[in-house]
């Protein structure tokens, strides 16, 4: 089973549920996800990043002592906390921001990311290498809860189609809650090159590790 540690604190079980839902129709893997406290905008900057961190890790360890399972997920492009929790838990855990940095580069050599930051992440743009392309944003889309908005996927299928024209061959997503407004699906009615949501990242990463440790 894969441990899923959300970073945005919702009540609602649509949302906090749906990349697992994601993740188990892709691999056929079950899934548990938990979000951290009192984070209602998730994180969307330097700060909000250093006071997730100890929040994540507990969770973390809260999820390795859950029977059965045997791999865990930070779903956000800023794999907050990444470090901190393979240094102290003893399962696999894997980023949601490498991951998709990683499956985007099979795929293109002039990687496209759009994100909901003032500026690419350190992580995601380290191991996109000589393959990142540029770096996007909409000023009206900063924070997860934003991309509700009924002008959220218009605004960002504006910045994929400019990426896009100025010579892109990928769009790398660098928020997973473009997976929560399905925006892969919006994007590709229109666009044709290859799109990499970090959900869809994270569950090809899973099924890299061995069967008998994540099923």
């Amino acid at each position: 089973m894969l441990g899923i540690i959300r970073v945005l604190t919702t009540e609602n079980e649509n949302v906090l549920l749906e990349h697992g839902r994601r993740i188990e129709a892709q691999t056929g893997i079950a899934t548990l996800s938990r979000c951290i406290q009192d984070q209602p905008h998730g994180i969307h900057d330097e700060a909000t990043e250093l006071v997730a961190e100890p929040k994540i890790l507990a969770l973390a360890k809260e999820l390795e002592a859950e029977p059965g399972v045997q791999v865990l997920a930070i779903s956000c492009a800023a794999d907050p906390g990444l470090t901190l929790v393979r240094e102290h838990t003893d399962l696999p855990v894997i980023g949601a921001g490498q991951a998709g940095a990683f499956a985007a580069r099979m795929v293109g050599e002039k990687i496209a990311v759009i994100g909901i930051l003032d500026e690419a992440l350190p992580r995601m743009r380290a191991a996109l290498g000589e393959a990142f392309h540029s770096y996007r944003f909409s000023p009206e889309h900063r924070k997860a809860t934003d991309l509700f908005e009924d002008s959220a996927k218009p605004a960002l299928l504006r910045l994929a189609e400019d990426a896009r024209r100025e010579g892109a061959d990928v769009i790398l997503f660098a928020c997973t809650g473009f997976s929560t407004i399905d925006l892969k699906s919006y994007l590709a009615e229109q666009i044709t090159i290859p799109i990499i949501d970090l959900v869809e990242a994270q569950a090809t990463a899973l099924t890299l590790i061995t069967p008998g440790r994540a099923s």
